[in-house]
């Protein structure tokens, strides 16, 4: 969300204006919920080459693939892994070497389970080296509390990678403008198309 206020008082001050911009990244497992993660910054550019879109399908449903010997993403998948999302635990790998690591497998896209218990969303995975062009899979970060759905009862499930807009404002952000609305700051949203 952006926010710009001003303090000035008069006909010619323009409204507050708060963007809402943010864009989620969700693992659709087939018959679940789907699963909200932090998105990978090449795949927009993913999104861009099929079809110029700002949301939808990052990669077309797969089965889900999870090998113990490379839990950590940082070795090519066996010729299991052609045309499936393979699933990584974080670690000491960084995103976009799992990300290519996966490309090289024929992975369709690369699930990333987070090590860490306490889940945060308000960043973003990139890829390390901008010299070198960005991997060919979409990726997503999702929370610990699916790393024994996705690394241990995968068997039979399949899933695909969907890019939406959020078109709704937090609640941190609904409090900060309610905060600003009471005291005489005018707001406006804006809504990206």
């Amino acid at each position: 969300m952006v926010l710009a206020a001003s303090s000035a008082t008069g006909s010619d001050v323009q409204p507050a204006v708060v963007e809402v911009d943010g864009k989620n990244d969700y693992l659709e497992v087939t018959g679940r919920e789907p699963i909200a993660g932090v998105p990978a910054d090449w795949s927009e550019k993913l999104l861009r080459i099929r079809g110029g879109r700002k949301e939808g399908s990052l990669c077309e449903t797969a089965a889900i693939h999870f090998e113990a010997g490379n839990s950590s993403g940082s070795s090519s998948w066996g010729p299991e892994a052609r045309g499936k999302l393979v699933v990584a635990l974080r670690g000491d790998t960084d995103f976009d070497v799992m990300a290519r690591k996966a490309e090289a497998s024929g992975a369709v896209g690369l699930i990333i389970v987070d090590s860490e218990d306490r889940w945060e969303d308000d960043w973003e995975m990139v890829a390390d080296d901008p010299r070198r062009p960005p991997p060919a899979v979409p990726a997503v970060l999702v929370p610990k509390v699916h790393r024994q759905l996705l690394c241990e009862g995968n068997a039979g499930l399949e899933a695909k990678l969907v890019r939406r807009l959020d078109r709704s404002v937090s609640k941190e952000d609904a409090k900060l403008l309610q905060f600003l609305r009471m005291r005489g700051v005018e707001v406006s949203l804006k809504i990206p198309r």
